[in-house]
């Protein structure tokens, strides 16, 4: 297991808003983290793509999705650092053996990678403390949760999402499965990094 791991504000809001717009459906997705470099002793998840709220194990689309993020992330230093799932069951926060499969696979080039439970329970319109449990694998092997001291949030993240639920912009996030079903619809959700970008900006202007 490496270092501290930092969340910003982008990926956990990613997650959150994908966990809540499908409330009633499992859901999952990836993080992404800087290519190697820097101080390896603490990973900065920048950003997070959601991927699907249909059929979370569908292997042949899984692997297409991994593809076009690994492609196109990479001119922009990124890379695959975890998988995240929020499951079906508001009070069922372990990973299943989807989840762990995918995020098996994802450490197999990523050593530091990490996996994310959202704790749907906790999810709510005023965040106090984000509702995530993040593991990572030990030297044998098995998925071990973080202590909460070495998981570390952005400054503001959880007053910006709370504003983006109570706004209701969950519904504005694209996924996969929805790209797949409307070209149209982006994964990369650019309408929600340009918000992001805003609130993240009016937060720092009252520093």
């Amino acid at each position: 297991m490496s270092g501290d791991i930092s969340l910003g504000c982008s990926a956990l809001t990613k997650m959150l808003l994908h966990a809540a717009r499908y409330p009633h459906s499992a859901v999952s997705g990836v993080v992404l983290a800087q290519g190697k470099g820097g101080d390896s002793s603490n990973m900065v998840l920048v950003d997070a793509v959601p991927l699907f709220h249909l059929q979370l194990g569908l292997a042949p689309m899984l692997e297409v999705a991994l593809t076009r993020i690994e492609q196109h992330y990479r001119s922009k230093g990124l890379v695959i650092a975890g998988y995240y799932q929020a499951n079906e069951h508001i009070r069922d926060n372990v990973p299943d053996f989807v989840a762990l499969k995918v995020a098996e696979k994802i450490a197999e080039n990523n050593n530091d990678a990490c996996l994310i439970m959202i704790d749907n329970k906790k999810l709510c319109l005023n965040l106090q403390t984000a509702p995530i449990i993040v593991s990572q694998l030990t030297s044998d092997g098995k998925w071990k949760s973080k202590d909460k001291p070495s998981i570390h949030i952005e400054a503001g993240a959880l007053d910006v999402i709370s504003q983006l639920l109570q706004r209701k912009v969950q519904h504005d996030v694209n996924d996969f499965d929805n790209h797949l079903d409307d070209l149209t619809c982006d994964w990369d959700n650019p309408q929600i990094n340009k918000l992001l970008d805003t609130l993240t900006a009016a937060a720092q202007d009252k520093c």
